[in-house]
Parts: C-alpha cells; structure tokens; sequence
C-alpha cells in the first residue's frame, strides 16, 4: 500500500510538472519618441579689439562684439543651454602667452528671431538656462519645415596684466544646448 501512495505522489508530481499553469509571459510595449538633432552655429566670434596691458577690456551681449551662437531643432520646444564661465586664450608668439577670459554668464542675451536689437536677459550664472526655439516660420522664415530657431549672444571681459606678453590671442569655448522637455 505504501508503495501504491509512492507511485500516485510521483504520478502526481509528473503531471504538475508538465502543467503550463506554472509558466507565465507578458506583452511588454516598445516606444520611441522621434526628435530633430539640435544645432548649433558659432555666427561671430568674443571679440576685445585691442587691449592696453593691464587694462580691463569688457564686451556686453548687446555689443556687436558680442560672440553669438544659432540654434536650431524642433519648433516650439525647450532647450537648455549649458555656457562656461571662462575660456583660456593664447598667443603662439611663445611660452607665457596665455590670459582668461570671463564669461559673462549672468547676462546673456537671447531672441527667437536673430534680431539682437530686440533680444532679452538670459540668465545663465548657474551654468546653463532654459530657452524655448521659436514656432515654425518664428525664426528661420521658411514655412511649414518644422524648426524653430534661438540666438544667443555672449558678452565677456578680459584683463591682461602690466606685464602680459604682446601679441594675438585667440582661443575657443563650447556653448552646448540639449532638448528639455
């Protein structure tokens, strides 16, 4: 008898086994939302002129020195715009040749249209600020393409000591921007 009980457990055992009751599956969704990469287009250069050694040379964003940059990417949508605080220039005349410059982050000045005169503060002292692109047509004047555009001018000062070396000076910075919303 006991050897009748073992028999059924095991047979009962079997047929659980190979039951698909034990044996689940989900349907899970993919999703991929579509956007236009973002550009972005140096339109002029932080420009000082020239510079008396130990002066302090200062560019405003509503100088037309002013260094600007154009985005570009989906109409109507969020951008923040990531800008360094100071940039290294040099001078290839030789060793030494090297000054800062400050970036004048807390003033910016931006526009949906590449209109400077009309442009408004942006204020980016924390590294970056958020800016909307403008509505189709709003900036680029091309109907129905689905861009909207941002222009953005930096302003900056620079101070070379009484004893900076002579020369040019040049040298580059990233401003970056990434979708938001």
């Amino acid at each position: 008898m006991k050897r009748f009980f073992m028999a059924l457990i095991g047979a009962g055992m079997l047929t659980l086994a190979a039951t698909p009751a034990f044996s689940q599956s989900a349907t899970v969704i993919s999703t991929a939302t579509i956007v236009t990469p973002i550009t972005a287009t140096a339109t002029a250069p932080l420009a000082f002129g020239t510079i008396a050694k130990g002066a302090t040379a200062t560019v405003s964003a509503t100088s037309a020195s002013a260094a600007a940059v154009t985005f570009s990417g989906d109409e109507s949508d969020q951008i923040t715009v990531t800008v360094p605080s100071s940039v290294a220039i040099s001078t290839s005349a030789g060793a030494g040749g090297t000054m800062a410059v400050t970036i004048s982050r807390g003033s910016l000045r931006g526009n949906t249209s590449s209109n400077q005169g009309t442009s408004s503060s942006v204020n980016a002292s924390s590294g970056s600020a958020t800016v909307v692109l403008s509505g189709d047509n709003g900036g680029d004047g091309v109907k129905n393409d689905g861009l909207g555009q941002y222009y953005l001018w930096i302003g900056g000062s620079v101070m070379p000591s009484s004893q900076q070396q002579r020369g040019s000076y040049s040298g580059t910075f990233t401003v970056s921007a990434a979708y938001s919303n």
